[in-house]
């Protein structure tokens, strides 16, 4: 009896490795969702259209992008780890939703170890404090002096995980007890910023610098080590508080279980995405470093080379 119950366990699972393959040979077969955990019009939206289209193309089949902000991306990340684990549902995370989050909630509706399988890394997103273009200040150093005077004069908006530690971080390094506020996205964020609702965000660069090249608005600083070079002119927060460096990664995930060989098919089409010429350089006209991971696990920003950057005079509009 025992003899027969393991030759028909040994048959099951080499029926459902067949089934598995023969699932990744056909892979995709219809169209592939990208959750992006943000409102439409920040960095990961930008980002998720731009590769989606391309990989829509380069896999035959479209990808769409489901845009579910909240919760400091747990919205979003919730949707995709209770999600089929097909290779259909992937989902758009930022360093705050697979590291960040464990550390700011007691509970999460997600386990960033257990529910997901890591596809690729695809960008560096620099970050900045900006502000509203008539706000009394014009640089960090003014900015701190300011509200050490005058504790409460200034709010600082947050849209991510991230965003609120680079503020706490801030404070901590500058002595200072900024109020944060929370914004669901970047873009109803800039919005409040641009009308006055509040004086401060720490907003993405990609968000942020065609703003202020219009002058609409005024950045004060670049949570980044080094300056932008599509940017140069743009002060680092670390040339007034040395070691002041958190930036942040963009990366796309599958559900945990989801089959290697679907996994590996999806890293290989975003390594080809973020190799495009076009792509790189409407990334880095926005303020964005395209970042491939060398192999599906290889998520963090350290294992991540940078890209040598397009010269100004080739770069696009994005």
């Amino acid at each position: 009896m025992k003899t027969r119950f393991a030759r028909l366990a040994c048959a099951a699972a080499l029926l459902a490795l067949s089934v598995s393959s023969a699932t990744a040979q056909n892979y995709p077969a219809r169209q592939i969702t990208l959750v992006v955990p943000f409102a439409p019009g920040g960095p990961a939206d930008f980002l998720g259209r731009l590769i989606g289209l391309k990989m829509g193309e380069d896999l035959g089949q479209q990808v769409v992008i489901d845009n579910r902000p909240g919760a400091n991306t747990i919205i979003g990340a919730q949707a995709v780890a209770k999600a089929a684990p097909d290779g259909y549902t992937l989902l758009m995370a930022i360093d705050g939703t697979l590291v960040m989050n464990p550390f700011l909630y007691s509970k999460l509706a997600y386990d960033p170890f257990k529910d997901f399988v890591p596809v690729s890394l695809v960008a560096l997103v620099p970050s900045a404090v900006v502000g509203n273009i008539n706000i009394p200040v014009s640089s960090i150093k003014d900015l701190v002096e300011q509200e050490k005077a005058k504790p409460g004069t200034f709010q600082i908006g947050i849209s991510t995980p991230t965003s609120q530690v680079n503020v706490g971080l801030l404070n901590m390094m500058a002595g200072t007890n900024f109020t944060m506020v929370p914004y669901r996205g970047g873009t109803t964020q800039v919005t409040g910023i641009l009308a006055g609702d509040i004086p401060l965000g720490m907003e993405s660069i990609n968000v942020s610098l065609p703003l202020w090249r219009d002058n609409k608005l005024k950045i004060l600083g670049l949570v980044s080590a080094q300056r932008l070079s599509l940017a140069p002119e743009i002060p680092t927060i670390a040339e007034t508080f040395p070691g002041y460096d958190l930036g942040i990664w963009q990366s796309i995930v599958a559900p945990a279980g989801t089959p290697r060989e679907v996994v590996n098919k999806l890293h290989g089409s975003i390594k080809k995405v973020l190799a495009m010429p076009e792509v790189c350089e409407k990334l880095l006209a926005a303020g964005i470093e395209p970042a491939s991971s060398n192999s599906p696990g290889s998520l963090p920003p350290s294992s991540a080379r940078r890209r040598k950057p397009v010269p100004r005079s080739s770069r696009q509009s994005g």
